[in-house]
């Protein structure tokens, strides 16, 4: 039977009609430094200019509103507008699409040199994209163009929602709580009414290996801030069964099993077009080797992160938008508290094309050493008296931990 924690609700979501509307929160977009990795800021310096890459499916009030901000703040901004995916709205599409590949044209990289900051408005992962001529192989290989490169997943109606402004002390103290909750257990169990059911069997090495590594990606923390990830057992000793029903840079998808067993997914059932693809690309690449993977094959369970930021959720819009402003308007839902972030293989079939699927797990139950740190999709932290306390700096604790979004099961909006 469902729990508390499952009843769906959406929160009144206004949708902008206007590039004023959302000018004040770009305003501040702009001229703030980018946090946490899910805290948008361009660091906007007086006199830097800006190279935006919009498409046709992005609302339009959303590059005119940043125009508009970036000269307001003193800078400047070039604007290209692509064609983009004006009707693709399949999910799988979308993934081996603009998602895992390097799509935009030479010429636009081009333009982009003498910028200081490239904003990507037409999606695609940057981490997915290792070629890119700003991106860490570019660096290494001393050929990396002067700009730095933001990444933009918001749709306009998420630049009035308060997950924008949310306190940034409230957002460690429930990391810091969520993580003391997880760290150093030897088991963790999650389970999901559809039919979940992990173990991760870990040992301190395994902690100790996740949280050097974190630490070099957070400027000293021992997780990665409002993206906790659980470490992977070095003795492989992950098995159970997933159940899936959203890829989270694409979409919903029919429900899908995964059977897992050390840590490699050897049984897919159900899923329709995308249970098939994936089952091509274990057999295409099952002889490879990627970094950071235990063994051949792009088959691998290789990201299982927690969400911690009770106002994000995904947009209304989805239904109505197409090509990278559909992404947008789901692929916001996974930060949301309580929601598990997971993936599978993390491999290049060519420089600009990364094998691998991130999938959303929406009411999941995760017990630490027999602790509850998630009951149903709900973060357990959000109920701890301290967090409540420092929230109270803010007001009325109740409202700022409040999980605003809880996802309809039938849809997952």
């Amino acid at each position: 039977m469902a729990s508390k924690y499952m009843i769906p609700r959406m929160p009144e979501v206004k949708e902008p009609t206007s590039a004023k509307e959302i000018l004040p929160a770009l305003k501040s977009v702009v001229t703030r430094k980018s946090q946490r990795g899910l805290y948008e800021g361009l660091g906007l310096k007086p006199g830097e200019r800006v190279f935006m890459i919009s498409d046709s499916t992005i609302n339009p009030i959303l590059p005119e509103a940043f125009e508009q901000a970036i000269r307001d703040s003193g800078g400047h901004c070039d604007t290209v507008n692509l064609e983009g995916y004006p009707v693709m709205d399949d999910p799988l599409e979308l993934v081996d699409g603009p998602n895992t590949t390097n799509w935009y044209p030479d010429w636009v990289w081009e333009g982009a040199k003498q910028s200081d900051i490239i904003l990507c408005l037409a999606f695609f992962k940057f981490p997915h994209t290792p070629a890119l001529p700003f991106g860490r192989e570019a660096r290494k290989a001393g050929t990396a163009i002067k700009a730095r490169g933001v990444q933009w997943e918001l749709p306009p109606d998420m630049l009035l929602n308060s997950s924008l402004t949310y306190p940034l002390d409230v957002w460690d103290a429930i990391d810091d709580k969520t993580f003391d909750m997880i760290r150093g257990a030897r088991r963790i169990e999650i389970t999901e009414e559809d039919g979940t059911n992990l173990t991760f069997d870990l040992t301190a090495e395994d902690w100790a290996k996740l949280e050097m590594e974190d630490k070099e990606k957070s400027g000293g923390r021992p997780y990665t801030p409002g993206h906790l990830f659980v470490p992977f057992p070095m003795g492989l000793k992950l098995d159970g069964e997933i159940a899936l029903r959203s890829l989270t840079f694409g979409g919903p998808l029919p429900l899908t099993r995964l059977t897992v067993e050390g840590r490699r997914v050897t049984k897919i059932e159900g899923g329709g077009t995308f249970a098939d693809t994936l089952r091509r690309s274990f057999e295409e690449f099952k002889d490879k080797t990627y970094p950071g993977l235990p063994g051949p094959g792009s088959n691998w369970i290789s990201t299982f992160a927690m969400c911690t930021n009770p106002k994000f959720r995904r947009s209304p819009s989805y239904e109505s938008t197409r090509g990278s402003a559909r992404v947008h308007s789901w692929c916001l839902g996974h930060r949301r508290s309580g929601f598990l972030h997971a993936s599978i293989g993390s491999g290049l079939s060519s420089p600009n094309h990364k094998v691998i699927r991130h999938f959303d797990m929406m009411f999941p139950t995760v017990v630490a050493d027999g602790r509850v740190v998630i009951e149903d999709g709900h973060l357990m932290a959000l109920d701890d008296p301290k967090v409540q306390s420092i929230a109270e700096r803010y007001g009325d604790p109740a409202t700022l931990l409040r999980e605003d979004w809880i996802p309809d099961r039938n849809t997952a909006i």
